[in-house]
C-alpha cells in the first residue's frame, strides 16, 4: 500500500485537481454561452413570426355616413346573456345540492 502512495506524488494530484477545476470552469461558461445563443435564436424566431402575423400595415377603415350607435350604459341590474346563464346554472346546482343534503339528513335521522 505504501508503494502506491509513494508512486502518487503531491504534484500529480494537484495537476489533476487543477485540470478538473479548469474543465468545470470552461464547461460552465460554455453552457451559459449555449443558453444565450439559444435564447437569442428564439427571440429572433418569435420576432419573425410576429412580423409575419402583422403583415403590411392595413389602411384605416373608411368612415361610414351612418351615425354610430349610442353607447349603452351598463347598469348593475342588466347582465350579459352569458352571465345570466352562468348564474342560473349555479343556482340550479346549489338547489340540487341543498335538496340532496336535506334528503340525506331525513333518511339518516
Amino acid at each position: 500500500m505504501s508503494e502506491i502512495l509513494d508512486y502518487i506524488s503531491t504534484w500529480s494530484v494537484l495537476k489533476w485537481v487543477a485540470l478538473v477545476l479548469i474543465a468545470g470552469f470552461i464547461g460552465q461558461f460554455g453552457r451559459m454561452l449555449a443558453e444565450a445563443l439559444v435564447k437569442r435564436a428564439r427571440l429572433k424566431r418569435e420576432k419573425e413570426k410576429e412580423s409575419e402575423k402583422t403583415g403590411p400595415p392595413a389602411l384605416p377603415p373608411a368612415k361610414s355616413a351612418a351615425p354610430a350607435d349610442p353607447p349603452v350604459e351598463s347598469s348593475p341590474d342588466v347582465l350579459p346573456s352569458g352571465a345570466e346563464d352562468k348564474k342560473a346554472l349555479k343556482a340550479k346546482a346549489k338547489a340540487a345540492k341543498k335538496e340532496a343534503k336535506a334528503k340525506q339528513k331525513e333518511s339518516g335521522a
